[in-house]
């Protein structure tokens, strides 16, 4: 299907005098404004508080910052990651400012509230699919088979908790060896270990079965504890968590330190009674106790088969990253922001005779790295021959840049 083209972008620039953790005060009176009519592809620059626009070619400015670039193809403005990868700025969409007050959240999201961020790991809208939240803050997630001793007598082997001797009568209760330890303190029950874990998590009955989880490491040699039990065909989860009533969200706590284990960690929460409230208060189901996060600062409702995420006024914003290139559609605004630099675009629609384009190329939900290299790669190829020879200008980008999203 064809769309209308656009003949410019409208750009306002505001950016916080402050530099402080990345942050913008979206509750700031004096900022530096500034408005600039885009008619081609440009990069922009910050220099202290000046943004400024470059053509494709032109050389950065000493001490310039690059914000973003935006690429005309086929008459169209996409919005991208400003080039060399490894020094632009991470893009990140205002939420506060979508046409729908509201971001639709999908698997594998990043969502920064003040300069505190989570990982959308999970999102289950149905009852009748049985899914449960898989308990991992890694790919694959680690696992315990109990198979490592099946061979090994262990009839007059003490468990390190319960002192008793051999495991359990039925098998469901083996001897295991889950951390580093040695000698006397090397075996387990594994009953044992998860009522220990149990009491250590705090593990609630709360109304929907919504907990924090996180990983614990053995008290004595600081091993980390499997996240899943191998007990012949079975896999289950180590800790014996409740049941969770969908639909429900899993949030991954983005913790810098990993070394951080009481907030490394898995928020499960259930939205089938209630909206998702996540801020400094102590009414949040979510609570981050941050100085740059609102007392209510965001939240997450589930509404018509999607869960949506809404700001709510708060002082530094909740953003969603950027993870590939975006379509600016004709007489849609959205705000991206780049540390303490926030830009609105607004395409303009062609008003004259011919406004209409070729059917555009566009990533579904879920598309892989792959995907978004070689839409990259088609924006600065398609119709690069043609601006060669009108502009003698070239693409910013070389084709063998990398088209993977920095990690966050």
């Amino acid at each position: 299907m064809a769309r209308t083209t656009s003949h410019s972008v409208q750009v306002n620039s505001n950016t916080w005098a402050r530099d402080s953790h990345d942050l913008f005060d979206f509750e700031a009176h004096h900022l530096h404004t500034q408005t600039f009519n885009v008619p081609k592809s440009t990069v922009f620059v910050r220099n202290g508080t000046e943004v400024q626009m470059l053509g494709e070619r032109e050389t950065m400015p000493p001490g310039g910052d690059p914000l973003l670039r935006l690429v005309q193809r086929d008459g169209h403005f996409w919005v991208d990651r400003a080039a060399p990868m490894h020094s632009s700025k991470k893009l990140w969409l205002v939420v506060r400012d979508l046409s729908a007050s509201g971001h639709r959240l999908q698997e594998g999201d990043i969502m920064k509230l003040g300069r505190f961020k989570f990982r959308v790991r999970q999102l289950v809208s149905q009852q009748c699919s049985g899914q449960q939240p898989e308990l991992k803050l890694d790919e694959t997630g680690n696992t315990y088979s109990t198979e490592a001793n099946a061979n090994t007598d262990l009839s007059q082997t003490l468990c390190r908790i319960c002192l008793l001797e051999g495991p359990g009568e039925e098998g469901d209760d083996p001897l295991i060896t889950p951390c580093q330890c040695k000698g006397s303190i090397e075996f387990v029950h594994l009953g044992c270990l998860r009522h220990w874990i149990r009491g250590r998590l705090n593990l609630s009955d709360s109304p929907g079965g919504s907990y924090f989880y996180r990983p614990l490491p053995c008290e004595l040699c600081k091993t980390v504890y499997p996240t899943y039990i191998q007990n012949g065909p079975e896999r289950s989860p180590l800790v014996e968590v409740p049941w969770t009533q969908p639909p429900f969200i899993v949030l991954e706590n983005m913790v810098r330190d990993s070394q951080q284990h009481a907030t490394r960690g898995l928020h499960v929460i259930s939205l089938a009674e209630k909206v998702l409230k996540l801020g400094r208060g102590h009414e949040s189901d979510v609570r981050i106790a941050d100085v740059s996060i609102s007392r209510c600062h965001a939240t997450i409702r589930f509404q018509r088969g999607h869960f949506l995420l809404e700001d709510n006024n708060s002082k530094f914003g909740t953003l969603v990253a950027m993870k590939k290139p975006r379509l600016l559609e004709p007489g849609t605004a959205i705000s991206i922001q780049m540390g303490r630099t926030v830009l609105n675009l607004q395409a303009q629609a062609d008003p004259g005779p011919g406004g209409q384009a070729t059917p555009l190329q566009q990533l579904p939900a879920g598309s892989n790295a792959q995907d978004e290299r070689a839409l990259r790669l088609s924006l600065l190829t398609r119709g690069s021959s043609r601006e060669t020879n009108n502009e003698g200008m070239a693409p910013a980008m070389p084709p063998d840049a990398d088209a993977n999203h920095e990690a966050v």
